[in-house]
Protein backbone atom coordinates (compact mmCIF):
# COMPACT_ATOMS: atom_id res chain seq x y z
CA UNK A 1 0.00 0.00 0.00
CA UNK A 2 1.29 3.35 -1.00
CA UNK A 3 1.88 6.47 1.34
CA UNK A 4 -0.96 8.35 0.32
CA UNK A 5 -3.59 5.60 1.53
CA UNK A 6 -1.90 4.99 4.33
CA UNK A 7 -0.69 8.08 5.80
CA UNK A 8 -4.14 8.93 7.32
CA UNK A 9 -3.80 5.73 9.83
CA UNK A 10 -0.48 7.34 10.52
CA UNK A 11 -0.75 11.12 11.02
CA UNK A 12 -3.79 10.52 13.03
CA UNK A 13 -2.62 8.37 15.80
CA UNK A 14 0.44 10.58 16.02
CA UNK A 15 -1.83 13.43 16.15
CA UNK A 16 -3.78 11.45 19.10
CA UNK A 17 -0.58 10.06 20.72
CA UNK A 18 0.90 13.39 20.74
CA UNK A 19 -2.37 15.15 22.03
CA UNK A 20 -1.80 13.05 24.81
CA UNK A 21 1.56 13.28 25.82
CA UNK A 22 1.15 16.84 25.49
CA UNK A 23 -1.69 17.29 27.54
CA UNK A 24 -0.27 14.79 30.47
CA UNK A 25 2.40 16.96 30.54
CA UNK A 26 0.08 19.98 31.08
CA UNK A 27 -2.23 18.72 33.67
CA UNK A 28 0.72 17.99 35.74
CA UNK A 29 2.43 21.47 35.16
CA UNK A 30 -0.92 23.41 35.61
CA UNK A 31 -1.97 21.07 38.87
CA UNK A 32 1.51 21.58 40.35
CA UNK A 33 1.10 25.44 40.37
CA UNK A 34 -2.30 25.10 41.62
CA UNK A 35 -1.56 23.31 44.70
CA UNK A 36 1.74 21.66 45.85
CA UNK A 37 -0.30 18.66 47.14
CA UNK A 38 -1.25 18.11 43.50
CA UNK A 39 1.37 15.43 42.78
CA UNK A 40 0.90 13.55 45.99
CA UNK A 41 -3.07 13.45 45.70
CA UNK A 42 -2.32 12.12 42.01
CA UNK A 43 -0.15 9.44 43.48
CA UNK A 44 -2.42 8.36 46.05
CA UNK A 45 -5.40 7.91 43.31
CA UNK A 46 -2.91 5.71 41.10
CA UNK A 47 -2.16 3.58 43.97
CA UNK A 48 -5.58 3.34 44.92
CA UNK A 49 -5.51 4.76 48.49
CA UNK A 50 -7.38 7.51 47.27
CA UNK A 51 -10.74 5.71 47.14
CA UNK A 52 -12.46 7.49 50.17
CA UNK A 53 -12.19 10.67 48.24
CA UNK A 54 -11.48 13.89 49.83
CA UNK A 55 -12.76 17.12 48.53
CA UNK A 56 -9.31 17.46 47.06
CA UNK A 57 -8.90 14.18 45.91
CA UNK A 58 -11.89 14.63 43.73
CA UNK A 59 -10.99 17.59 42.31
CA UNK A 60 -8.17 16.27 41.15
CA UNK A 61 -10.05 13.27 39.08
CA UNK A 62 -12.43 16.00 37.76
CA UNK A 63 -9.22 18.24 36.67
CA UNK A 64 -7.88 14.91 35.40
CA UNK A 65 -11.28 13.81 33.53
CA UNK A 66 -11.84 17.88 31.85
CA UNK A 67 -8.14 17.65 30.78
CA UNK A 68 -8.40 14.12 28.78
CA UNK A 69 -11.75 16.17 27.27
CA UNK A 70 -9.82 18.57 26.10
CA UNK A 71 -6.79 16.85 24.61
CA UNK A 72 -9.76 14.43 22.69
CA UNK A 73 -11.50 17.75 21.12
CA UNK A 74 -7.70 18.92 20.49
CA UNK A 75 -7.41 15.86 18.58
CA UNK A 76 -10.30 16.01 16.61
CA UNK A 77 -9.98 19.59 15.78
CA UNK A 78 -6.20 18.98 14.15
CA UNK A 79 -7.99 16.37 12.17
CA UNK A 80 -10.78 18.36 10.83
CA UNK A 81 -9.24 22.20 10.15
CA UNK A 82 -5.72 21.06 9.62
CA UNK A 83 -5.42 17.50 8.08
CA UNK A 84 -8.87 17.50 6.71
CA UNK A 85 -9.88 14.06 7.33
CA UNK A 86 -13.39 14.16 8.85
CA UNK A 87 -16.29 15.47 6.95
CA UNK A 88 -19.06 16.32 10.07
CA UNK A 89 -21.68 16.38 7.73
CA UNK A 90 -21.35 12.83 6.15
CA UNK A 91 -19.80 11.47 9.15
CA UNK A 92 -23.11 12.32 11.34
CA UNK A 93 -25.75 11.68 8.70
CA UNK A 94 -28.33 9.82 10.45
CA UNK A 95 -31.03 10.24 7.80
CA UNK A 96 -29.10 7.90 5.17
CA UNK A 97 -29.56 5.56 7.52
CA UNK A 98 -31.15 2.44 6.68
CA UNK A 99 -31.79 1.24 10.39
CA UNK A 100 -33.91 -1.92 9.40
CA UNK A 101 -31.14 -3.28 7.64
CA UNK A 102 -28.74 -1.92 10.14
CA UNK A 103 -30.58 -4.16 12.86
CA UNK A 104 -28.07 -7.10 12.66
CA UNK A 105 -25.10 -5.16 12.60
CA UNK A 106 -26.24 -3.74 16.13
CA UNK A 107 -26.92 -6.86 16.86
CA UNK A 108 -23.18 -7.96 16.35
CA UNK A 109 -21.72 -5.35 17.91
CA UNK A 110 -23.31 -6.07 20.75
CA UNK A 111 -22.83 -9.81 21.19
CA UNK A 112 -19.58 -9.47 19.82
CA UNK A 113 -18.39 -6.68 22.90
CA UNK A 114 -19.88 -9.17 25.36
CA UNK A 115 -17.71 -12.22 23.82
CA UNK A 116 -14.51 -10.45 23.37
CA UNK A 117 -15.18 -9.19 26.88
CA UNK A 118 -15.59 -13.07 28.71
CA UNK A 119 -12.16 -14.11 26.29
CA UNK A 120 -10.00 -11.29 27.87
CA UNK A 121 -11.20 -10.80 31.48
CA UNK A 122 -8.11 -12.25 32.75
CA UNK A 123 -5.98 -9.88 31.01
CA UNK A 124 -5.73 -7.32 33.39
CA UNK A 125 -5.32 -3.52 33.35
CA UNK A 126 -2.17 -1.84 34.94
CA UNK A 127 -2.55 -0.87 38.46
CA UNK A 128 -1.72 2.91 36.85
CA UNK A 129 -4.43 2.52 34.88
CA UNK A 130 -6.94 0.22 36.41
CA UNK A 131 -7.16 2.92 39.58
CA UNK A 132 -7.85 5.86 37.60
CA UNK A 133 -10.36 4.36 35.70
CA UNK A 134 -11.90 3.39 38.89
CA UNK A 135 -11.54 7.23 40.00
CA UNK A 136 -13.12 7.77 36.87
CA UNK A 137 -16.17 6.18 37.59
CA UNK A 138 -17.10 7.95 40.41
CA UNK A 139 -16.97 11.21 38.98
CA UNK A 140 -19.50 13.23 37.00
CA UNK A 141 -16.69 14.58 34.51
CA UNK A 142 -14.64 11.35 34.39
CA UNK A 143 -17.94 9.33 33.22
CA UNK A 144 -18.61 12.34 30.95
CA UNK A 145 -15.06 11.45 29.55
CA UNK A 146 -15.57 7.19 29.54
CA UNK A 147 -19.32 7.44 28.28
CA UNK A 148 -19.42 10.15 25.83
CA UNK A 149 -16.56 12.55 24.75
CA UNK A 150 -13.87 9.35 24.89
CA UNK A 151 -16.42 7.50 22.65
CA UNK A 152 -17.43 10.03 20.15
CA UNK A 153 -13.23 11.31 19.49
CA UNK A 154 -12.48 7.92 18.83
CA UNK A 155 -14.69 7.21 16.69
CA UNK A 156 -14.18 10.30 14.60
CA UNK A 157 -10.71 9.64 14.59
CA UNK A 158 -10.64 5.91 13.59
CA UNK A 159 -13.17 4.92 11.93
CA UNK A 160 -14.02 8.58 10.07
CA UNK A 161 -10.33 9.94 9.89
CA UNK A 162 -8.14 6.98 9.10
CA UNK A 163 -10.71 4.54 7.88
CA UNK A 164 -13.29 6.82 5.74
CA UNK A 165 -9.82 8.78 4.59
CA UNK A 166 -8.24 5.47 3.50
CA UNK A 167 -11.41 4.92 1.96
CA UNK A 168 -11.78 7.64 0.12
CA UNK A 169 -8.17 7.56 -1.13
CA UNK A 170 -8.74 4.58 -2.66
CA UNK A 171 -8.06 1.74 -0.15
CA UNK A 172 -9.40 -1.73 -0.55
CA UNK A 173 -12.80 -1.75 2.31
CA UNK A 174 -11.29 -4.78 4.49
CA UNK A 175 -7.55 -2.87 4.28
CA UNK A 176 -9.46 0.00 5.65
CA UNK A 177 -11.21 -1.64 8.18
CA UNK A 178 -8.56 -3.49 9.40
CA UNK A 179 -6.10 -0.76 9.64
CA UNK A 180 -8.39 1.31 11.58
CA UNK A 181 -8.82 -1.38 13.59
CA UNK A 182 -5.46 -1.98 14.15
CA UNK A 183 -5.18 1.99 15.15
CA UNK A 184 -8.13 1.45 17.45
CA UNK A 185 -6.23 -0.65 19.40
CA UNK A 186 -2.95 0.91 19.60
CA UNK A 187 -4.45 4.12 20.83
CA UNK A 188 -5.66 3.13 23.78
CA UNK A 189 -2.14 2.63 24.80
CA UNK A 190 -2.17 0.06 26.96
CA UNK A 191 -2.12 -3.87 26.07
CA UNK A 192 -5.75 -5.36 27.89
CA UNK A 193 -7.39 -2.53 26.46
CA UNK A 194 -6.22 -2.68 23.16
CA UNK A 195 -6.48 -6.58 22.82
CA UNK A 196 -10.11 -5.92 23.52
CA UNK A 197 -10.29 -3.04 21.13
CA UNK A 198 -9.20 -4.93 18.21
CA UNK A 199 -12.17 -7.25 16.97
CA UNK A 200 -14.54 -4.78 18.22
CA UNK A 201 -12.38 -1.97 15.98
CA UNK A 202 -12.98 -4.48 12.91
CA UNK A 203 -17.14 -5.00 13.76
CA UNK A 204 -17.32 -1.24 14.51
CA UNK A 205 -15.57 -0.97 10.85
CA UNK A 206 -17.69 -3.01 8.93
CA UNK A 207 -20.57 -1.39 10.48
CA UNK A 208 -19.04 2.08 9.47
CA UNK A 209 -17.98 1.00 5.92
CA UNK A 210 -21.68 0.05 5.28
CA UNK A 211 -23.07 2.97 7.01
CA UNK A 212 -21.04 5.77 5.92
CA UNK A 213 -20.76 7.33 9.07
CA UNK A 214 -20.00 7.10 12.67
CA UNK A 215 -23.61 7.38 14.14
CA UNK A 216 -24.00 3.71 14.79
CA UNK A 217 -20.60 2.92 15.88
CA UNK A 218 -20.59 5.72 18.56
CA UNK A 219 -24.26 4.60 19.71
CA UNK A 220 -22.26 1.31 19.85
CA UNK A 221 -19.30 2.70 22.14
CA UNK A 222 -21.93 4.50 24.05
CA UNK A 223 -23.39 2.13 25.10
CA UNK A 224 -20.47 -0.93 25.79
CA UNK A 225 -18.28 2.18 28.07
CA UNK A 226 -21.50 2.84 29.78
CA UNK A 227 -21.89 -0.75 30.57
CA UNK A 228 -18.17 -1.05 31.56
CA UNK A 229 -18.78 2.31 33.77
CA UNK A 230 -21.56 0.94 35.33
CA UNK A 231 -19.70 -2.15 36.18
CA UNK A 232 -17.27 -0.40 37.49
CA UNK A 233 -19.03 2.27 39.77
CA UNK A 234 -21.44 -0.98 41.34
CA UNK A 235 -18.56 -2.82 41.76
CA UNK A 236 -15.78 -0.85 43.29
CA UNK A 237 -13.63 -2.10 46.03
CA UNK A 238 -14.78 -5.69 45.05
CA UNK A 239 -13.70 -4.94 41.30
CA UNK A 240 -10.67 -7.72 41.00
CA UNK A 241 -12.88 -10.18 43.17
CA UNK A 242 -15.70 -10.47 40.48
CA UNK A 243 -16.11 -13.00 37.32
CA UNK A 244 -18.36 -13.33 34.76
CA UNK A 245 -18.28 -17.29 36.76
CA UNK A 246 -19.76 -15.48 39.55
CA UNK A 247 -22.28 -14.28 37.32
CA UNK A 248 -23.20 -17.35 35.60
CA UNK A 249 -22.41 -19.60 38.01
CA UNK A 250 -19.76 -22.08 36.67
CA UNK A 251 -16.51 -21.21 34.23
CA UNK A 252 -18.04 -23.41 31.87
CA UNK A 253 -21.13 -22.06 31.56
CA UNK A 254 -19.61 -18.66 31.01
CA UNK A 255 -17.38 -19.66 28.09
CA UNK A 256 -20.45 -21.64 26.78
CA UNK A 257 -22.20 -18.64 26.58
CA UNK A 258 -19.46 -16.37 25.55
CA UNK A 259 -18.67 -18.82 22.19
CA UNK A 260 -22.98 -19.14 21.83
CA UNK A 261 -22.16 -14.86 21.45
CA UNK A 262 -20.06 -14.52 19.08
CA UNK A 263 -21.13 -17.73 16.89
CA UNK A 264 -24.48 -15.42 16.33
CA UNK A 265 -21.92 -12.49 16.39
CA UNK A 266 -20.14 -13.66 12.84
CA UNK A 267 -23.92 -14.72 11.72
CA UNK A 268 -25.12 -11.30 11.94
CA UNK A 269 -22.30 -9.38 10.69
CA UNK A 270 -22.83 -11.87 7.83
CA UNK A 271 -26.46 -10.86 7.39
CA UNK A 272 -25.50 -7.31 7.42
CA UNK A 273 -22.60 -7.32 5.23
CA UNK A 274 -24.38 -9.19 2.64
CA UNK A 275 -27.95 -6.67 3.07
CA UNK A 276 -26.58 -3.22 3.48
CA UNK A 277 -24.79 -1.78 0.91
CA UNK A 278 -22.13 0.99 1.92
CA UNK A 279 -22.64 4.35 0.92
CA UNK A 280 -21.01 6.00 -1.83
CA UNK A 281 -19.31 8.94 0.21
CA UNK A 282 -17.07 6.50 1.17
CA UNK A 283 -15.39 5.85 -2.08
CA UNK A 284 -14.63 8.95 -2.86
CA UNK A 285 -13.84 12.65 -2.27
CA UNK A 286 -16.39 14.69 -0.75
CA UNK A 287 -16.87 17.95 0.04
CA UNK A 288 -15.18 18.95 3.44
Amino acid sequence: MNWHKLSPAVLTSMVFILAQGVGTFLIFFVGMLVSPDFKAVVYAFITGEAQGASFSSQAVVSFFAISLIVVDILAVVICYFLLRYIRIVTAADIASINWKRTIPGIAAGILGAFCISVLTEDVELPDMMKQLTLALSHNVWGVLTLVITGPVAEELLCREAIEGEMLRRGAKPWTAIIVSALAFSILHLNFAQGLYALPLGIVFGIIYYKTGNIVVTTLLHILNNGFAAVQLFSLDESYDETSYADLFGSTTATYAIAALCGLLCLVFIKVFWDCYRPRGETKKNGPT
